[in-house]
């Protein structure tokens, strides 16, 4: 290891070491402006060294989650972590040993045995909080703690929910279960292990013939078109297999995107398995051990059908980096006093976030590399921005001229129709943007694709 990759991991350790000690000092001792004004330089300021090192992506990523913690939203006021169970008798590592907590639990014996639909947060936010689901299955909420030990399980656990899944975020907003499955037994737990294993295999199958596939095609191999002519070997493939009518560039993006939606769907379904296998054991808690605490990072293709490039990038695609992308746009609409719902605050966010996007993946390439263009590579973002904000606008001419009521089937599964195929053809011309800079990248670093099986040639 070099001394300057030394150098980089220290400063990037340093800016994870000082995020976590922000959020860990008590409001009492620093208001939100102040810790932020303190906090947020120091961590910037460690990242752009560690980006200039070559940790750009991972540095963006997390100097942004920092702004949203710090600056954005006001978590040790507003959040609160969400537990299944007895309120009276939470986990051991979320106990309160002080007279405050035994005063609250008295309050929580007298909620169970009146249990309603939701309890008033506003009572709620000094004290753990009971609020009934639909199954009449306990639920209780735990908010910035007060002891030391607490507080650092509690920002350990916010510092790693990228997503806020386990978390209320406001502290208006009513923390209900109703439309979540209740707590997983151990029978649930296997079968969600089971599910997940069988994705886990599946995605690894789907990456093996992918990779595999890519020593046959030239594109893969030397610099040319995506649209260049199979060679005489793989195209006799494709018409023996009666496939003779998929384009080349088709064939290319499709090996691209399955690659990604593996991995992607890898990253999610590992840790998955783990950790509530974990659960199942007793070793983790219900924050970590819960079935609902792991959904798919990868959502239905269905939403594209539905909501067409704005259902493909906000539901099909995965949600990650979500809250760190619109974040910042929400912000600006906010300074703007732009109402939330509207379509100006809409334009804002989807701007913002598809341009934060396109630096955050521009990241990832290589510097300084002749032939790789990062600024091509970030077009890619900005034409998916502005063909999600030419959708919009579609749906807002067509409600002001009354398009937006019901119905009849066929009108609706040909609209379904039409987004899906307009989603295609988008993808089909800017994909290639993409494609071309990353295989230009595998050449020219010698980067060899792996696979585990070797298929029949």
């Amino acid at each position: 290891m070099t001394s300057g990759l030394k150098l980089a991991l220290g400063a990037h350790v340093a800016a994870h070491i000082l995020l976590h000690a922000a959020l860990l000092t008590p409001p009492s001792v620093l208001s939100r402006v102040r810790l932020a004004t303190l906090a947020l330089p120091a961590i910037w300021a460690l990242h752009l060294h560690t980006w200039n090192l070559g940790l750009g992506y991972v540095a963006a990523v997390h100097a942004l989650w920092a702004t949203e913690l710090l600056l954005f939203r006001n978590p040790r006021q507003d959040f609160a972590v969400l537990h299944s169970g007895d309120p009276s008798r939470p986990p051991t590592e979320d106990r309160k040993t002080s007279a405050s907590v035994h005063r609250r639990d008295d309050k929580v014996d007298e909620a169970l045995e009146n249990i309603t639909a939701a309890i008033d947060e506003t009572k709620a936010r000094a004290r753990a909080k009971s609020v009934a689901n639909g199954s009449h299955r306990i639920a209780w909420a735990e908010p910035y703690p007060q002891d030391l030990w607490n507080r650092f399980l509690w920002v350990s656990k916010l510092v790693l929910s990228l997503r806020y899944i386990g978390w209320s975020t406001s502290p208006s907003q009513t923390v209900l279960y109703s439309s979540q499955p209740p707590l997983g037994s151990a029978k649930s737990r296997a079968s969600f292990v089971r599910q997940q294993l069988f994705h886990i295999g599946l995605c690894i199958g789907i990456m093996d013939v992918a990779n595999f596939y890519q020593y046959f095609d030239p594109y893969f191999q030397i610099d040319t078109s995506i649209d260049e002519n199979f060679p005489r070997r793989l195209a006799g493939f494709f018409a023996r297999n009666h496939l003779s009518f998929l384009s080349p560039r088709f064939v290319r993006i499709s090996c691209l995107m399955l690659q990604q939606y593996s991995v992607l769907s890898l990253v999610g379904a590992i840790p998955a398995v783990l950790f509530v296998s974990l659960g199942a054991l007793g070793l983790v808690g219900d924050f970590w051990g819960r079935v609902e605490s792991w959904p798919s990072i990868m959502g239905s293709p269905l939403a594209i059908a539905h909501r067409g490039l704005r259902g493909l990038w906000g539901a099909t695609w995965h949600q990650l980096f979500r809250n760190i992308l619109v974040g910042p746009g929400r912000a600006v609409a906010r300074v703007l006093k732009l109402p939330e719902h509207s379509t100006a605050a809409y334009a804002i966010r989807v701007a913002v976030a598809f341009a934060i996007s396109s630096a955050l993946h521009s990241a990832t390439l290589p510097s300084g590399v002749p032939g790789i263009s990062p600024l091509r590579y970030a077009s890619f973002f900005w034409v998916q921005g502005a063909c999600v904000l030419y959708e919009m606008a579609l749906v807002k001419a067509a409600g002001r001229l009354g398009l937006m009521g019901p119905r009849p089937d066929w009108l609706e599964l040909a609209l379904a129709l039409a987004r899906t195929v307009w989603t295609g053809f988008v993808l089909y011309h800017t994909v290639p943007v993409v494609e071309d800079e990353l295989t230009r990248v595998s050449r020219i670093l010698g980067l060899r694709p792996l696979y585990i099986l070797s298929l029949p040639e």
